[in-house]
């Protein structure tokens, strides 16, 4: 599954005021939630899965880049959100780096192989220098969507 098939414009947001990991992934789950096509509020679903991710080691990957992610019931498809921060956290990442450039993915319980598949599409996009440097250089939520897009298909 391709990143165009999970990110929409509106689930791109550029210069996210963020204070903590545990605010950044509230606020992501409220705006994931915000987004869903069921109509249902899963804020709190979404903000404990990514936590409970969390528990089991830090999605932070280094270079100041997170992809927390996490199965939830009663979804249809799969969501991803890209998020730059206005300011750098701590988000307990493999290399002790802060963390600014996040993207989020939740899927539905059984779409297991699309979701590895999908994590890792993400993971080697966001590990490219280039690709991190055109992220982190977009001023616009729409910018960022565009950007992301642009580097998957150049990728």
């Amino acid at each position: 599954m391709k990143i165009s098939d999970v990110l929409t414009p509106e689930l791109a947001r550029c210069n996210l005021a963020g204070t903590s990991k545990k605010r950044v992934l509230e606020n992501l789950a409220e705006f994931i939630a915000e987004q869903l096509d069921d109509g249902s509020d899963q804020a709190e679903a979404l903000f404990h899965g990514m936590i409970a991710r969390e528990r089991l080691g830090s999605t932070g990957i280094g270079e100041g880049v997170a992809i927390p992610h996490c199965r939830v019931l009663g979804l249809k498809r799969i969501y991803g959100c890209l998020i730059k921060l206005d300011l750098s956290i701590d988000f307990d990442a493999l290399d002790d780096q802060p963390v600014d450039i996040i993207f989020a993915l939740v899927v539905p319980q059984e779409q297991n192989d699309e979701h590895l598949a999908t994590l890792a599409r993400i993971a080697a996009m966001l590990q490219n220098d280039h690709s991190r440097e055109q992220l982190r250089a977009c001023n616009s939520s729409r910018q960022l969507f565009d950007t992301a897009i642009e580097l998957e298909r150049a990728g």
